[in-house]
């Protein structure tokens, strides 16, 4: 059965492409080639040109896509990709603070977690932790609203 275009923008699949890029284009509205993403998510140029149209073709358009010109988020892959970064370090900081998980096992299991979590989870995670600004690695945590806090990119170790 096909999948409806809302159900698009919530898979795993769809999640994961929309962070690559954000990481590739540095958060913002760089264009990243198909090249790039396929080598960053391990995956064939073909599948990569497939999902990218797909994603384009959503509704909200999740990226801005010209061919030969690569790929960007729009604002809604944009919203999209910055939730799962918050989810991501949310659940990292959790992780190490909280359960005390060694630093190098954090990322693996956050990745896994992320995708998964409720908004409610998301909240009492962030208030637990005391709403910081920066995960285990130095990286900034998006705020609820989805901007980045102000040292972003001045004391912090975002990519």
């Amino acid at each position: 059965m096909a999948r409806s275009r809302e159900q698009l923008a919530n898979t795993e699949s769809v999640d994961n492409y929309l962070k690559a890029i954000f990481h590739l284009g540095g958060g913002q509205k760089e264009r990243v080639s198909s090249g790039e993403l396929a080598e960053r998510l391990g995956v064939a140029p073909a599948s990569v040109t497939s999902m990218i149209q797909k994603l384009a073709a959503s509704t909200p358009p999740l990226v801005d896509y010209e061919r030969h010109y690569g790929v960007s988020l729009s604002r809604a892959g944009k919203r999209r990709a910055l939730e799962i970064v918050r989810h991501h370090r949310l659940i990292e900081t959790f992780l190490y603070e909280v359960l005390n998980y060694p630093i190098d096992e954090i990322h693996d299991e956050a990745e896994r977690l992320e995708h998964f979590i409720s908004e409610t989870f998301e909240k009492r995670i962030a208030d637990k932790l005391g709403n910081p600004q920066l995960d285990p690695h130095g990286h900034c945590i998006p705020s609820l609203d989805g901007t980045m806090p102000a040292i972003h990119r001045v004391t912090c170790n975002c990519e």
